[in-house]
């Protein structure tokens, strides 16, 4: 059964397509239009333009039971949603899917766990989850060619450009269908982060539970911000090490919003280090004093998807994941004066 709009392979929407029929499930009941195409054809990552989605709101392409939908049209279990064709600028045929050397030379380090049904990867921060909009590639697009597998692999699931760490990418399409079950918010798999954040994190603040809701400005980049009114958001803490600058936290995902623990951490005011949305320039500059051109420069964001722990699709065992801190990581804590683990965190 269609449960909800999905582009082919994860891959970004062709010039070429036919008119899509969408029958919403549950899941999706009561969200917003306009929320529900800016996420599931990629707009909140990058990969079609936010103007685009509203521009096909305004001039009634898209239909809601062959009603014309506004952006604030909300969504019903069991109701059909008409996606028309987007016409999209594609990249010329000389650069399209061109990844460099260098990318495709560091591919094989990104792996840290294969077997015949998934695929795990350490991200590094920068570089996007998917080709899309003035990206002429993600990482999808480099380990289906690194791999040979082509579109047979998919995206299971995403992280911010700017996050490192964990992604789990499936070799089929029923690890897939598993995987994105494990995680939605209702689902059984867990997600472990590491964050540096400032200040001294309160001890005793171990969960914050604060609801979350999009702001949505036509065409421009969204944000999520603290509202009562919001989705359900539950973020657990612990701090593994700190100092009256700087803290180095473990984050545990209760339920998996966008920009979650940067929302809640800056909700604290206790904002990540190198948070260009949701963080203080200033503050980042005060903590890494610098002269010269450098002193322009932020440091990176330093949010890293440490460790995943789910059911395998396959075997049906629990299999837990982990990724490497990056070694950037290393000559800023020590300015810090904070300690990361040499092992895993307990």
């Amino acid at each position: 059964m269609n449960t909800h709009l999905k582009a082919p392979s994860g891959q970004p929407i062709e010039k070429k397509q036919s008119v899509r029929r969408v029958t919403v499930d549950a899941h999706y009941a009561g969200q917003r239009i306009d929320n529900f195409l800016l996420r599931e054809l990629g707009a909140t990552h990058g990969e079609v333009p936010r103007s685009l989605i509203y521009r096909i709101l305004r001039t009634g392409e898209v239909r809601v039971n062959s009603q014309r939908a506004k952006p604030t049209t909300r969504l019903a279990t069991g109701d059909e949603v008409r996606i028309p064709p987007l016409k999209l600028q594609s990249p010329s045929q000389e650069s399209a899917g061109v990844i460099s050397a260098n990318w495709l030379a560091r591919a094989a380090d990104m792996i840290v766990y294969e077997d015949e049904a998934l695929l795990a990867v350490n991200k590094p921060a920068g570089l996007a989850v998917h080709g899309g909009s003035n990206i002429p590639f993600g990482l999808i697009e480099l380990m289906r060619q690194h791999t040979g597998l082509g579109e047979k692999l998919e995206l299971a699931h995403r992280i911010d450009r700017d996050t490192s760490g964990l992604l789990i990418l499936a070799k089929t399409r029923a690890t897939l269908h598993s995987l994105q079950t494990q995680f939605r918010p209702e689902g059984h798999a867990e997600k472990q982060y590491l964050a540096i954040v400032h200040g001294h994190w309160p001890d005793k603040l171990k969960r914050v539970d604060a609801p979350l809701e999009k702001w949505q400005g036509e065409g421009e980049s969204h944000r999520v911000q603290v509202n009562p009114q919001g989705k359900e958001a539950v973020t657990h803490f612990a701090v593994l090490a700190a100092n009256k600058n700087a803290t180095l936290l473990r984050a545990q995902l209760e339920t998996g919003r966008t920009h979650q623990i940067r929302v809640h951490t800056a909700h604290e005011n206790h904002p990540i280090v190198g948070d260009e949305k949701y963080g203080q320039r200033e503050w980042d500059k005060r903590l890494f004093p610098s002269t010269g051109a450098s002193a322009r420069r932020r440091p990176p964001l330093l949010l890293h998807a440490y460790r995943l722990m789910l059911t395998h699709p396959q075997t049906e065992q629990p299999l837990q994941l982990t990724a490497p801190i990056p070694d950037k990581w290393r000559s800023l804590a020590q300015q810090l004066n904070l300690t990361l683990p040499e092992h895993d965190p307990k």
